[in-house]
């Protein structure tokens, strides 16, 4: 069951608004550790965003917990909203889809007896990547991600691991109509002299060769 417990959202995130939050405390439990889970797998969240960054994946977590309930049709418009939001402040919506299978992991080892209506929340992931891969497939981010490690070297690359992924997903989100999907990332990593001008020349090749890709897939009819 869904409640609005503002005790939970300001445990969960100070700055959290009003919105629904599981009232079982070991839901909330496992979007906690769904969070830090996500958090741990794509250091780029902390790098970014640091604890504020943290504090809003507690909460987010938590109210997707809820979606689990609703109908497939309206789980789908909220997390595509969310996604939406989220791909434009510098989280490409592959993040998103991510996190929805570990939150859903989470949950049914915590709540098994649920775990059927968990499954929910994997369809939703499925939809995401399914909206995803009319743009760019799971091998065209594998092949972003080796072309960014090439053009760095793997030592560069661990400055932000995974960045040559998030690259192509930000450019999926663009070929999905999602403004500021790119633009948004790359405000952080240009900004000052953060990296260095052979890194910045390499996140521009990533996204010029993902472009290529989703151009590609859009012309031949891929899906």
């Amino acid at each position: 069951m869904a409640v609005r417990d503002p005790r939970t959202l300001k445990r969960l995130n100070p700055e959290a608004g009003d919105h629904d939050v599981p009232d079982d405390p070991r839901e909330i439990e496992a979007a906690i550790r769904a969070g830090v889970i996500s958090l741990e797998r794509c250091p780029y969240y902390g790098l970014r965003y640091g604890e504020r960054g943290a504090a809003w994946t507690r909460s987010d977590s938590a109210w997707l917990v809820t979606l689990a309930r609703s109908p497939r049709e309206r789980a789908n418009v909220q997390v595509g909203w969310l996604g939406t939001l989220l791909s434009a402040r510098g989280m490409p919506q592959w993040l998103l889809e991510q996190h929805l299978l570990v939150l859903a992991d989470e949950l049914t080892a915590a709540v098994p007896e649920s775990a059927a209506q968990y499954e929910g929340l994997r369809a939703t992931a499925r939809e995401l990547a399914r909206q995803r891969h009319r743009h760019l497939s799971d091998g065209d981010l594998e092949a972003c991600a080796a072309l960014f490690e090439a053009e760095v070297g793997p030592e560069q690359a661990g400055l932000v691991p995974g960045l040559g992924i998030l690259l192509a997903a930000a450019v999926a989100d663009e070929a999905c109509g999602i403004e500021r999907a790119v633009s948004s990332m790359l405000e952080w990593l240009v900004a000052g002299d953060r990296f260095s001008v052979a890194y910045r020349t390499a996140v521009s090749a990533t996204l010029e060769h993902a472009r290529r890709l989703a151009g590609g897939r859009a012309s031949s009819g891929r899906t």
